[in-house]
């Protein structure tokens, strides 16, 4: 096996070149266990000729643009697992996304198979024995470790095989075009969606609503200023202000540096960098409550819906139960419950309004158009 790690647009362009007939294996690598505002580190890219890492934190977007025109490609199939994440994380750092997309988990699930894991995958179809996950790596390091590069290189190698043989096996079972069309219409619908902080959110740390008045208030100032300074050093508050160690400094609320110091549980890089600011916060929540919840949002608001809309709801589900357990595919792929519940907010009389729903596909209409109506025209009064 050929494997190369590039880190400079020349090499990057000579290679894209040769990859240009496809098809294509792509996986990414993340610091989501370790940054605050997470980044793809690493881009793992397989042909039938070689596996290479890329290295985008070496490259700027110009750099990385030959790279960017190939995952756009729509005349080069994409093979990647759950692919969601990847195309998710892509559009975040670069706006790009990936045309003729081959997801191998979605294969795996319209095959039927009784588990969908890649790692179960490799093992199971191909017998490889995959490389131990290294979830906690920070993949942001410099130089990456030969166990990390090892780890990288496995998952993606093999996906081609995994290609190959699903391939063959959807056109056999009938599933081909219903596959291509879900994962055509992820392809084009996963688009990054930012989650603005939320200051009210101290209060889903478990354990918080037992505090007094005092250690909610601690919980709420903690909360805030970590959430700055996460921001500001970029580092996840799971690695440096994880929040077993804020709910112990908000119910104990030691009253000097040398308190915090002798307290057990908390990180000792965050006390010995940060025990002033810290033992402020702590000060600054004395003598007060938490605020009240804030009222929800009333442009969140939706009405409850009316009877007929619940009735045409809960056959639809009923239905789309049944069916998927009838073709033996995921109900998801058939409608999830967010589609049927748009659907029964504004039931299509025939074939051509239920295709204007965005998550039904032409295989719905072909196949379970018909049903869909007879189960919508007998649910109504």
């Amino acid at each position: 096996m050929d494997t190369d790690l590039i880190d400079s647009s020349d090499r990057l362009r000579r290679w894209c070149r040769l990859a240009e007939n496809g098809p294509l294996a792509v996986d990414t690598e993340s610091d989501h266990f370790h940054a605050y505002n997470p980044r793809v580190c690493l881009i793992q890219l397989a042909t039938a000729e070689s596996t290479v890492l890329v290295d985008p934190l070496a490259m700027d977007d110009d750099e990385m643009q030959p790279l960017f025109e190939l995952f756009e490609d729509p005349s080069v199939p994409k093979v990647l697992h759950a692919g969601r994440n990847d195309i998710n994380e892509m559009d975040r750092d670069w706006g790009v996304g990936i045309a003729n997309l081959f997801d191998t988990r979605t294969a795996a699930r319209f095959l039927g198979y009784s588990k969908n894991n890649l790692a179960w995958l490799l093992e199971e179809l191909l017998d490889v024995k995959p490389a131990p996950k290294r979830s906690r790596y920070n993949w942001a390091t410099r130089p990456i470790s030969d166990k990390a590069l090892r780890y990288a290189v496995g998952d993606v190698h093999h996906l081609l095989r995994l290609y190959h043989r699903f391939s063959d096996e959807l056109k056999s079972s009938g599933w081909h075009a219903p596959f291509h069309q879900r994962c055509e219409y992820v392809a084009e619908s996963v688009k990054f969606q930012p989650i603005d902080f939320d200051p009210d959110d101290w209060r889903s740390i478990r354990g918080v609503k037992k505090l007094d008045g005092t250690g909610r208030a601690t919980a709420r100032r903690l909360y805030l200023w970590r959430h700055r300074f996460c921001e500001e050093c970029n580092r996840s508050p799971v690695t440096i202000f994880p929040n077993r160690a804020l709910k112990k400094l908000a119910r104990h609320r030691p009253d000097s540096v040398g308190e915090l110091r002798e307290m057990s549980g908390i990180p000792a890089r965050l006390v010995e960098e940060q025990a002033d600011d810290l033992i402020a916060e702590i000060k600054q929540a004395r003598g007060h409550d938490a605020p009240p919840k804030n009222s929800p949002n009333t442009d969140d608001y939706r009405p409850k819906p009316d009877p007929q809309q619940r009735r045409i709801y809960n056959e639809l589900r009923r239905w789309r139960n049944t069916t998927a357990d009838r073709l033996d595919i995921p109900g998801e792929f058939i409608a999830t419950n967010a589609v049927i519940t748009d659907i029964a907010a504004d039931p299509p009389t025939n074939l051509d309004e239920l295709a204007q729903f965005d998550a039904i596909l032409p295989w719905h209409i072909d196949m379970l158009g018909e049903e869909i109506l007879r189960v919508i025209q007998t649910s109504s009064p």
